[in-house]
């Protein structure tokens, strides 16, 4: 068995921002070396290949590597640095925080801050915090001591967090579970697949998901898969006065997501993944949402002809904030959903669900 409280911490505590995945996908190679093939594609992507009983149909497992995280914009001449976002942030979450800035002299920490409120005028008191507010404070007080430490334009920051356990026994904090609990789920389940399963299966880690779905592209046009199952770190939406509709509940199970914006799943595929779920007793949602986007998007438009597509989400408390929750029960619910999946996507049940969408 998977030690997935470990596997989950690992890829987490992971510095990884969209453009600088390479720790990451170290340690997704690390757990699988020795129990698949792996290649890369050329934007930094890693795919997984575990042959099973046939070498069709290819069905590409797909979760993204990368974090929401920061840029080095500028240095100031009082030893601040300015920066871009890698990835939709929402500035409040950012303030007071602990970063690290990864340089070519080492790693630093940074603390996020703003204008005090004893020098904030009336009108900035009452208005919401901008993204021009913030700066990076790595204690410098010059632009000079900021070169000295090593630290330049364009290096990469993320929240200086490590995964620890929360609350009840099973319950993980940490930072970037959009997409680390992805990944994860991706990991056990080619750790855990038998070899008789009637397919190809490929599990991949795409890159810059966070700007634009870039890498899923880049892979998906390379593997040419058959069908796909994205795994992602949803944000869970039962927050108190989340609303009546709460379709992401952390400990509900995993979501089978029938729509977002930016994709309508093959419905069929997603009706397979809530019979199987119901054959196998385990918790799971159903989700229509309202925002959002996936790298499924990119992956089922991808290729000639298409690819029947659909994610299958993680709940994640407080994504794109540098603290998220998660609970390991979804985790294992997924992989459990996912390998059931994995036994019956043979090539008449993929052919049926390309002819046969609906």
């Amino acid at each position: 068995m998977v030690d997935l409280s470990r596997l989950a911490a690992e890829l987490s505590n992971a510095f990884g921002p969209s453009g600088f995945e390479g720790e990451v996908r170290d340690v997704f190679r690390n757990w699988l070396t020795g129990r698949a093939e792996i290649t890369y594609d050329n934007l930094g992507g890693i795919m997984a290949w575990r042959r099973g009983a046939s070498e069709t149909p290819k069905i590409l497992l797909a979760a993204h590597l990368d974090e929401v995280g920061l840029l080095v914009r500028g240095i100031l001449p009082g030893g601040c640095l300015r920066a871009v976002p890698l990835g939709g942030w929402w500035p409040p979450t950012l303030l007071a925080q602990r970063v690290v800035v990864r340089s070519a002299g080492g790693d630093h920490f940074g603390i996020i801050g703003a204008k005090p409120p004893h020098f904030l005028g009336e009108d900035e008191k009452n208005r919401p915090l901008r993204w021009g507010d913030l700066y990076i404070d790595v204690g410098a007080t010059s632009a000079a001591e900021v070169a000295d430490l090593g630290i330049a334009v364009g290096d990469p920051v993320v929240p200086a967090v490590a995964a620890s356990p929360l609350g009840l026994a099973g319950t993980i904090v940490g930072k970037a579970f959009d997409n680390r609990i992805g990944c994860a789920a991706v990991i056990a389940t080619l750790l855990e697949l038998r070899g008789d399963h009637p397919n190809l299966v490929i599990g991949s880690g795409t890159v810059q998901e966070e700007n634009g779905a870039r890498g899923a592209r880049t892979l998906a046009s390379l593997v040419q898969p058959d069908l796909c199952l994205v795994l992602e770190g949803p944000p869970a939406d039962d927050f108190p006065d989340a609303g009546a509709i709460v379709q992401g509940k952390m400990g509900g199970g995993p979501q089978i997501r029938f729509y977002d914006p930016s994709m309508i799943a093959n419905q069929a595929l997603a009706k397979l993944a809530v019979a199987q779920a119901q054959r196998l007793g385990l918790p799971y949602q159903v989700t229509v949402r309202e925002s959002g986007g996936t790298d499924g998007s990119a992956i089922q438009v991808q290729t000639v002809g298409g690819v029947p597509t659909l994610v299958i989400g993680i709940p994640v408390r407080y994504a794109h904030s540098p603290q998220s929750i998660v609970r390991l029960s979804d985790l294992e619910a997924t992989i459990q959903l996912v390998g059931a999946l994995l036994g019956v996507l043979d090539e008449a049940t993929v052919d049926r669900l390309k002819q046969q969408p609906w």
